[in-house]
Parts: structure tokens; sequence; C-alpha cells
């Protein structure tokens, strides 16, 4: 089983919630409670405060140098973590009371934004863009779902004050099929072909990065239009991005993808999401098409005729993290996002990859002869996707449908690559269980697994579910190409003809006593 970071006590999905629930008291302002919690989760940039999930109590470790180094500046914008577990409970419960009668949406809303505020989750003016940008999602969510106070604390400050169970178990079901024997990989014998792939993740273009603004505002993302004027002591943002909690300007994009040439040619391109910047408090639809069309737009430009291979990325959609599963219809949906991808990416997908990618945002494919590509919507594992409060039993039915055709893989002898944008470490607890499981049944067929997400270079390991000792499968994490926050744009060229092959990785860690934790820092040059 992958070890990656640790387990913070984190909630397990739990399918039907449309059963019937005691709302005689303080429905809206569970509601309320709801979008604090949406908003906090999307304005304290999730990928570096949230432990990943643990699929078994393996024993903790710390999270990277560089997650720790952050977490306390990010910490002081956002204060959840300054309430007492009395105050938070006492807090939440007097919302129960004070709102019993307080219906509309814009009463809720109005509440939000003054809580948001008082607990200083961002500056006022991002309060309130965020909560009218979220308010009629969360709302009709928590229709149909409800957190108590106890729970909401358990899920802000830890197992401690509250135990977060708003969700059950729940199993995908595998083949009767029986597995075939365990076959170690092998190096491939000298002279073998080689394929180059080209590994894009979390891009994040702003479209409203200006040169010479404050990098260190008060917002949750910089270097923009409205961060305005640094102190007359620092220098401002500058010409080609800068190391903050900043995202790229377009020419930085630009030179990246041009530049690649020498690195080439390449065979194909993984591309595994988030394109749009960080700004999730006032992004609307037409903002996220522009940024879908401009950068699949660019990556044309400058890889031609290399087919691409994209992954829906949590950014993608407004607001963030929001994906509903396709059983939500009307306006609330997510095909305005689905059909735009299907539109802009039609010349790499053939057509059965466009007919799932249009219902649920995934897809399957055969590059070459002998390989199926998957790519997965990780959105629908997502602790941060609120839609999943309302069902999070197999969103979409997309995991059996990975069974459906990992098996189909094995029956014919093809290998296997999955690529997707949040890791499985990542994900709520049943969904990763699920998914080990899966990797476990078919780790002869599974070749390789790509993703993206966290910004830094890592990898996650996959070991035996009897031993926990014997690693059967690796996850590629790649850094990311933004500076968001205070990193490094990483460079595309090196990272997978850079990276040790399965083969090298699951060699070396096969003496290992058991599950560890690797966590490679990324080098000053990336």
């Amino acid at each position: 089983m992958p070890r990656h970071g640790v387990s913070s006590g984190q909630g397990r999905p739990r399918s039907g919630r449309e059963q019937t629930l005691d709302r005689s008291l303080g429905a809206p302002s569970l509601r309320l409670l709801w979008m604090g919690l949406a908003l906090a989760l999307a304005l304290s940039d999730s990928q570096v405060l949230w432990a990943p999930a643990g699929a078994h109590p393996l024993p903790a470790q710390g999270l990277p140098a560089k997650f720790i180094r952050l977490a306390p500046q990010l910490r002081q914008g956002f204060s959840w973590w300054n309430l007492t577990c009395p105050a938070c409970k006492g807090l939440f419960t007097a919302i129960d009371i004070s709102l019993r009668n307080e219906a509309s949406v814009a009463q809720v809303g109005s509440m939000a934004i003054k809580m948001c505020t008082l607990l200083k989750i961002a500056p006022p003016a991002v309060c309130q863009s965020a909560v009218q940008l979220f308010q009629d999602d969360v709302v009709e969510v928590w229709t149909r779902s409800v957190l108590s106070p106890s729970e909401a604390c358990g899920l802000l400050l830890g197992s401690s004050c509250g135990h977060w169970d708003i969700f059950s178990s729940w199993n995908i079901s595998l083949p009767a099929v029986p597995k075939p024997s365990p076959q170690p990989p092998e190096p491939p014998a000298p002279g073998s072909p080689v394929s180059r792939v080209l590994f894009l993740t979390d891009l994040h273009w702003d479209q409203s990065y200006l040169e010479g603004t404050d990098p260190n505002c008060e917002n949750p993302l910089c270097c923009r239009q409205d961060s305005g004027p640094p102190p007359a002591s620092r220098p401002g943002a500058g010409y080609w991005g800068e190391y903050s909690k900043c995202d790229l300007p377009l020419r930085t994009l630009e030179s990246l993808l041009s530049g690649l040439g020498p690195a080439g040619p390449f065979d194909m391109v993984y591309w595994t999401g988030d394109i749009p910047a960080h700004n999730i408090w006032q992004q609307s639809r037409q903002d996220q098409l522009r940024a879908l069309t401009t950068i699949t737009d660019l990556v044309k430009k400058f890889l031609g005729p290399v087919p691409v291979y994209p992954a829906v990325g949590n950014h993608e959609s407004t607001p963030v993290n929001g994906f509903p599963p396709p059983f939500i219809e009307g306006n609330q949906s997510s095909h305005w996002l689905y059909e735009a991808m299907a539109k802009a990416w039609e010349p790499w997908l053939p057509a059965e990859a466009l007919r799932t990618l249009r219902i649920g945002g995934f897809y399957a494919l055969s590059p070459r002869p002998g390989l199926r590509l998957i790519s997965l919507n990780m959105n629908f594992c997502s602790r941060e996707n609120f839609w999943l409060l309302i069902n999070s039993t197999d969103p979409a039915g997309q995991l059996q449908w990975l069974v459906g055709e990992l098996q189909a893989a094995e029956d014919r002898g093809d290998k296997v690559h999955i690529i997707g944008h949040i890791p499985p470490g990542h994900c709520l607890k049943s969904w990763s269980w699920n998914y080990y499981r899966i990797v476990e049944r078919y780790e002869n067929t599974l070749a390789g697994q790509f993703f993206g997400h966290t910004h830094v270079d890592e990898f996650e390991i996959f070991y035996d579910e009897e031993t926990l000792s014997r690693p059967l499968s690796v996850a590629f994490l790649a850094p990311s190409a933004t500076t968001y926050i205070s990193l490094n744009p990483a460079l595309p060229p090196c990272r997978v003809p850079c990276l040790p092959n399965r083969w090298q990785l699951l060699r070396e860690l096969s003496p290992g006593p058991g599950p560890r934790d690797l966590h490679p820092e990324p080098d000053a040059g990336e």
C-alpha cells in the first residue's frame, strides 16, 4: 500500500445520503457550516495543508520538509487552527440555534461572509466574492446532506475534537477471474525500443498576472492586478514569475513549451491537469473555458503532431473542486466543462474516449498496440469535492469501469498506464482503499501511474495487502510548472527520462522491511 504523508482522521465515504433526516433544527445553518468548510478548504491551498489518506493503520510519518516550512506561513492567514475544540463546537452550535429560521440562499450567504471574515479565512473582499461564487452549489448540496458541529470540528481540528464520520465504507466488485501469479517486472533487453513521454502538470496560467505588483499581498494569490504595489523596501513581481504565492504569466508557459524542441522528439504527452490560476474566489465559467482553450492551443502550437492525453484537474471547474457526479443535471452539472474539453481535445482522442469524457471526465484509449492508457477523473475521489457528500459511492461508476478496462487488458495481454490529477494517496479513504485493491489485483497489467496536484517531485509506492512488504506498483507525481507556492518552475524535458523506471524502483525497494515514505526534494535548478 502507498505510504505518503500522515493519516489525519479523514472521513470515510458514505453512500445513500438521500435518507430521511431530521431538519427541524438549524438546517440552513448546517448549509452555512458546509459553506464555511468549503471556503476553508478551497482558500487554504488544500494540497499543502491536508495530509494524504491512509488506507492502512500504518505508522504516521512526517510531511515533506517543504510542506512543514510552508504550513505555518499559510496558517497565519487561515485561522481555523486558532480555534480551541470547545470554542469550535460552541461556535457551530450557536450558529445552529441562531439561524434556525434563516432559510434563503441570500441569508445563508450573508452569514457565511461574516463567518469567513470573523475567522479570518481570507480578506473580507475575498470572503464576499467566494461566498457569492459557492453559495448556490453549496446550498443545493446541503438540501441532501448534513454535518453536525462535532463532525465539523473533527474535520477542522482533528479526531481528538470530534469524529468526522459522515461517510461509510463501500466496495467495488472484482471479477471472479483468478489473479495470475505476480510477475516481478524485468529490465528491458538491450536495444529494446524506448518511448519518450513528456509529462506536463499544474501549469496554472494567471490571466491577470502583472509585473511589478506585490508578490506578498494579503490575498490567497498575488502578483496580480488587484495585488497592489509592493512596499518600497521590496521588489515587485518579476517579468517571468515570482517565488511567492503567485502563478505564471502566459509568456512563461509559452517560453517553457517553445523550448521543448531540443529535449524531443516525444512520442506522446501526458498532461495531468490544473490549467487555471488559484484565484478561485473570482472565477467564472468563461474564465475557465478561456484558460482551457488558450493553453490547449498553445500546447498544439508547440508540440505539433505529437498526441497529447489530458486528465481533468480540480481547478478546471468553478467553484473549485466542484465536480458533481453525472446524476446531477441541469445548469449545476459539469456538462459545460466536459463538452468544452471534448471539443478542444477532439484532435487527440477517439470517439469512444470522447463519449466517456462527456459523461464523467474520464476515458481510455490505445496509443499503440499492446498499451492501454486510462485517464481518470480524480475529482471523484477528492475530499474537497463537496458534491460527494450527496453520494460518494464510486461516483459515475468510474472505478467499476476501471476494473472492466483492466480485466480486458489482462485478457488481451496488454499493459496499462493510468494518468490522473490528484494522487490516490490524497483521496477519500474508501475510494483510495478500493483503488489500492484494484492496483494489487492487476499488478501484472498495470505498468505505470502518473499524477500531479502536489506541485513537488515525489512518488507513491504500493505494497501487497498480505505482508505490506512486497512493492508491486509505483505512482510518479510530477512537479508543477507554476511557482505556486515559492517553487521553481519544473521544466518538463527531464521528467520521465530522468526518473528511475518501475523495475529499478521496485528492485531497490524489495529488500525493505515495510512501507516507506519517499519525498525527494526538488533540485534547486528545476
